[in-house]
């Protein structure tokens, strides 16, 4: 192996990624300069413009600069940081030195204005008095202004001489002059002659030898001033701030390069330096009104899309839950807002008044014991140390509950994943109307009290509200117009990649527990009319409705019991409970009814369970 050669490629390679590195650096100082707020690294990436750059890249090509200074992960030009005490004329250069090219008087005046805290227009008067002194600054037309030490200084016929005050090598001249073809210069085609020059030596060339070639040519008629300009302005050649001059098409090198380096800096894990930069990100006053205007201007916003589009902060990033949490502060107290869950807010909306409070049809009312003329007392609750099989616990089961029904600390609820099953029961098919305890409190969130959601159904956005507090989901009656049967379909809600927005899905299926078919339901009908046209006791109800089963599971037979009349699961469980004829079928632990041992009448052993 040619060691040489190896070392030599690797000296280009490495060149080439440094001089990729300056070419993304200065047009990211362009970008800063004058800019009043420090700027976001999105700002700056999309500014440059360059293909393949990615925030990481971003981030790390600034942080080798010392062109660049960061705050609460904001960038701007590092001269604003320095002593404020140093030379006026000091920081002019360093200006100029930081944006390697010659600038508009204003864009000087607008950094010095932000370095110094002054008005713009203040030094726009004064920076001419400055700029026009020719040992340190040159006009370079157009109302921009470079510093003389770019310049070549033609101030002897001797080359040697205007080397030496050039601050040339010799040697150096020696290498371009070898590498760089003779070319004929004329005053009138510097640029296009400049480019021809750096296409043929297929390399950057410095500006000063450039000139140096130029004035051997053109000789009295040669400017420096003029020459600069013009190649700064040719279209073919690119001047950076190592003041080299680089072929315009080498921006397609520097482009895939950039791009691979970004792929690279992919690979990695995050040194010390970008974890700390990554810590959570403090609320400015400027951040929040950014924010709050674009939650009024769009409606409603999520945390996600706020932070990323504001502050560059995505939910993948350590940062992300320190800033959320300083996201969530700096919006609790905004009149102008308001938080409707999922790390959510909208402009602030009036809520319909039915999704404020539980339809009187679904509410479950104490249901009083029930004394026969004969002195017998039917359908009185006992504590649940009373309950018989495995009720203690089917209690808890979501299916078994319902709104005003319920025990929410202690619900069996499904796991919280991407989808929820959701089982319709005829109470709340009539009222557009789902109950909670059968959804996992943190599919939709449990803050704040109503949360307005959007369910999809085949492409059609239906508005929905899910209320914390009277434990409904609101505004489901259209998607219901589908389901034909009277209790049971199953459906689910399942999450989108949009935050609030949810999609409904009905394929038909009908839970074994709680579907209930026309013919059955015509049954309960049938039963529910004798109940509300004689009295007659919850016992005898249930009595009723498994005289001709086999057996029932509980949430089953509660599910029925409610269609005939609204009651309690508590007070089901203690009928089942307290009666002789009320028994389990074998391992099924299904509930059945025995009519021979009705006589047997109440459990004497239930009574000191009997609530008072």
């Amino acid at each position: 192996m040619d060691l040489s050669k190896t070392a030599a490629t690797l000296t280009k390679e490495d060149t080439a990624r440094e001089t990729s590195r300056r070419y993304l650096a200065d047009r990211a100082y362009l970008h800063l300069l004058g800019v009043a707020q420090p700027a976001k690294l999105r700002q700056v990436m999309k500014s440059v413009g360059v293909e393949g750059v990615t925030i990481r890249l971003m981030r790390d090509v600034m942080a080798e600069s010392d062109r660049f200074e960061t705050v609460d992960r904001r960038w701007a030009p590092s001269v604003r940081y320095g002593d404020t005490k140093r030379p006026f004329e000091r920081i002019v250069v360093e200006i100029l030195v930081s944006a390697g090219g010659p600038l508009p008087v204003e864009a000087i005046a607008q950094e010095l204005s932000h370095t110094l805290n002054r008005a713009a227009e203040y030094y726009e008067q004064t920076l001419p008095r400055i700029l026009s002194d020719t040992e340190r600054f040159f006009n370079a037309g157009e109302g921009r202004y470079g510093l003389a030490q770019w310049l070549l200084i033609p101030t002897s016929d001797d080359e040697a001489d205007v080397i030496f005050d050039s601050y040339l090598s010799e040697d150096q001249v020696a290498e371009y002059s070898k590498l760089c073809p003779k070319t004929q210069w004329t005053v009138d085609s510097i640029a296009d002659t400049a480019a021809q020059v750096v296409k043929d030596c297929k390399g950057p060339v410095p500006v000063k030898i450039l000139a140096l070639m130029a004035w051997r040519g053109i000789g009295e008629d040669f400017d420096p001033m003029d020459f600069y300009s013009a190649v700064l302005q040719g279209e073919h050649t690119l001047l950076l701030s190592d003041q080299n001059v680089y072929p315009a098409s080498v921006v397609k090198d520097f482009t895939n390069t950039l791009a691979k380096i970004a792929e690279e800096l992919k690979a990695l894990p995050m040194e010390a330096e970008e974890e700390e930069a990554e810590g959570p990100v403090a609320m400015t006053d400027t951040d929040k009104e950014e924010i709050v205007s674009m939650i009024l201007d769009r409606g409603s916003a999520s945390a996600e899309d706020l932070l990323d589009a504001v502050l560059e902060v995505g939910p993948e990033e350590p940062a992300f839950a320190g800033t959320l949490k300083n996201l969530k502060e700096a919006l609790k107290d905004d009149e102008r807002i308001m938080f409707i869950g999922g790390n959510r807010w909208s402009k602030v909306i009036t809520f319909p008044d039915e999704v404020k409070a539980v339809p009187e049809s679904l509410i479950v009312l104490p249901s009083p014991p029930f004394e026969t003329p004969e002195g017998d007392v039917y359908d009185q609750e006992i504590e649940t140390d009373g309950f018989e099989g495995d009720l203690k616990a089917s209690i808890y089961d979501p299916l078994g509950q319902d709104v005003s029904d319920e025990d929410p600390v202690r619900t069996n609820y499904q796991p919280n994943g991407e989808s929820q099953r959701c089982v319709l029961k005829y109470h709340h098919k009539i009222e557009g109307t789902f109950p909670l305890c059968q959804i996992n409190p943190e599919f939709f969130g449990t803050e704040p009290e109503i949360i307005p959601i959007t369910l999809i159904d085949e492409g059609k956005r239906k508005q929905a509200f899910v209320n914390n507090s009277t434990r409904l989901v609101y505004g489901l009656k259209d998607l219901y117009k589908g389901i034909t049967e009277v209790s049971g379909a199953a459906f689910h809600i399942e999450r989108t990649a949009v935050p609030g927005d949810f999609r409904f899905r009905y394929d038909g299926e009908v839970d074994e527990q709680l579907g209930i078919d026309t013919d059955r339901s015509l049954e309960l009908l049938d039963i529910k009319a004798r109940f509300e046209s004689q009295e007659m006791p919850i016992h005898d109800v249930i009595a009723e409705i498994l005289e001709h089963k086999p057996g029932m599971t509980f949430p089953q037979l509660v599910n029925e019991v409610n269609i005939i009349k609204r009651c309690s699961r508590l007070l089901v469980s203690s009928i089942l409970s307290s009666y002789h004829c009320f028994s389990t079928r074998g391992k099924t632990g299904r509930w059945q009814y025995d009519e021979k041992k009705r006589s047997q009448g109440f459990n004497k052993t239930k009574r000191k369970y009997i609530k008072k």
